[in-house]
């Protein structure tokens, strides 16, 4: 597959050799340049397709991102249970309004173009706050919801194309974020194809736009526990009369099936165990970003979503050129770029 792909971007690049490249910034490799020579170890094939005419990105790069997210989720499969007791499926109890999730990530990355085509890049995530607002409208209405930090990482790939300026991305990475108040690490997967334009110098700053869309998958099955003064918006002791005077209104083979779970409530302080399935109930949003060149090295990035899923992506990268497999014999001249903009929450 590799090779096919080689093979593409030498037909795209034209160009006589020994001419050095012109500074600018970019996010995939873009053919139709006059050729130059290219002496660092990366990108694999890099000296090859610069004797072509293919410019491509410097190929390490350091970054810092924020990212944030508001979207809609839907919840099924509730098992509970209170303090040490049985779980019990609620799914024809409980009705649900609406829940939100929002969450403010800091990642920091690290990158390599292993080839003019290919950037791989690995993660590592702080969740600053990861909050789950939940309206409940059956049996009785309620409002609940957590609030909680977290902590992971994970890895990810780029694949770009790009001739004349314009260019075409397509970006996957897997994430795996542990999280206070959950039994087992959330699992993320985002797959984000982008199109767009790199349109060189405008006034002091090199400027690169894109459309995009980004389709996110979640791990569906969730596991953990929470105390019930900290998910219940109103007072605990107000929540538990409420779930009294509900379950004072079933039959007798009813209060049997929920017995164990309200004396559980009557307790002090009681933990409220939870097992369930989460999906998103809209996997894919649009997506507008640009990329802000303040020198050869350093970039800002943005990005945000809409519709259906409202994000904000921001964030700052260092790229450099690493492992010259030559002596210079005279200043640098190697072409600045960065990594396309990768996401997870």
């Amino acid at each position: 597959m590799a090779m096919k792909w080689g093979a593409l971007l030498l037909a795209l690049g034209v160009g006589f050799c020994g001419v050095v490249r012109p500074a600018q910034a970019q996010v995939a490799p873009d053919g139709g340049h006059k050729a130059y020579e290219w002496d660092h170890m990366f990108p694999i094939w890099g000296k090859r397709l610069a004797a072509r005419g293919m410019t491509f990105p410097k190929p390490w790069g350091v970054g810092a991102n924020y990212a944030y997210a508001d979207q809609q989720v839907l919840i099924t499969d509730v098992n509970v249970a209170v303090n040490d007791g049985d779980f019990v499926n609620l799914d024809d109890v409980l009705v649900f309004d609406s829940v939100r999730s929002q969450v403010h990530v800091t990642n920091l990355r690290g990158d390599l173009w292993l080839f003019p085509f290919l950037n791989v890049y690995v993660l590592g995530n702080y969740v600053i706050e990861s909050q789950t607002q939940t309206s409940i409208s059956e049996p009785f209405a309620f409002q609940a919801g957590a609030n909680q930090p977290g902590a992971g990482g994970g890895f990810g790939t780029t694949l770009a194309f790009g001739f004349a300026g314009f260019f075409g991305t397509l970006d996957l990475n897997f994430t795996w974020n542990k999280m206070e108040k959950l039994a087992d690490p959330v699992s993320t997967v985002l797959f984000t194809p982008r199109v767009g334009r790199n349109f060189g110098k405008v006034g002091p700053v090199n400027l690169t736009l894109w459309v995009g869309a980004m389709r996110q998958q979640i791990g569906s099955s969730t596991l953990g526990a929470i105390r019930l003064r900290d998910t219940i918006s109103g007072p605990s002791d107000e929540f538990v009369d409420q779930v009294q005077d509900w379950y004072d209104g079933l039959g007798p083979v009813r209060q049997a099936a929920f017995e164990q779970l309200v004396e559980g409530l009557q307790g002090v302080d009681p933990t409220i165990h939870y097992r369930l399935d989460k999906h998103l109930a809209h996997q894919w949003n649009m997506t507008i970003g640009t990329d802000i060149g303040l020198t050869d090295n350093f970039f800002v990035r943005m990005e945000v979503g809409f519709i259906e899923r409202t994000q904000f992506i921001g964030g700052i990268n260092y790229r450099f050129d690493g492992m010259p497999t030559k002596k210079k014999k005279a200043k640098a001249t190697a072409a600045p770029a960065f990594a396309p903009l990768s996401t997870t929450f």
